[in-house]
């Protein structure tokens, strides 16, 4: 039982007890005036020497007057027996206490990160049972993957233009004599064809 319902409870049972001591008791105040002769009459009133009880005042036919100070200790239990049920139901109607609800944007920071590790750890069953697919079946997870376009083989960069240019220079004079010397041999060939002819 929450706070707001143990106050309702309490409220009720100390307005009950105001009212039966100060206004008028649940059940019979004065059940003694049957054992009276016939004509007799009772009234009840509170008392205030001690607080919380009532006297209740017999009148016989013929004038005789009887005072009798009690305590409603059986009203004071179906008083508790109504609290107990206020409560109750105050409690089922509203489960929080006023002023303790509080929104999402109000949560702490140690309530949101313990929020999020227990979502990581409800998430890691999955994630094992993923990775537990992925190993026991590789051929699958390859032949799902596309294959990849072959690259095109790439020439380092040299880091000095000049030996570059000397590279250049250097292929340039090598391509100048094999083409020389392709034209020797053509000449060769055709002073051969004619020293036959």
């Amino acid at each position: 039982m929450n706070m707001g319902a143990v106050r309702a409870a309490a409220a009720v049972f100390a307005l009950g007890v105001l009212v039966v001591w100060l206004v008028t008791p649940i059940g019979n105040a004065c059940p003694d005036v049957n054992r009276l002769p016939a004509g007799s009459s009772g009234s009840s009133s509170p008392s205030f020497t001690p607080p919380l009880t009532r006297t209740c005042t017999y009148s016989t036919a013929d004038g005789t007057q009887a005072r009798r100070r009690y305590v409603p200790v059986v009203d004071w239990l179906v008083l508790a027996v109504v609290a107990g049920v206020t409560g109750v139901g105050v409690g089922l109607i509203g489960p929080a206490a006023p002023g303790t609800a509080r929104t999402p944007e109000s949560r702490t920071a140690p309530e949101a990160r313990s929020e999020g590790t227990s979502n990581a750890r409800r998430a890691t069953p999955f994630a094992l049972t993923l990775r537990d697919r992925r190993a026991r079946d590789p051929e699958r997870e390859r032949a799902v993957r596309p294959p990849s376009a072959p690259s095109a083989p790439r020439t380092p960069p040299s880091a000095n233009p000049e030996q570059a240019d000397g590279e250049q220079s250097v292929r340039a004079a090598e391509e100048r004599e094999r083409a020389a010397a392709e034209r020797e041999r053509a000449r060769r060939e055709r002073a051969k064809r004619r020293g036959r002819g």
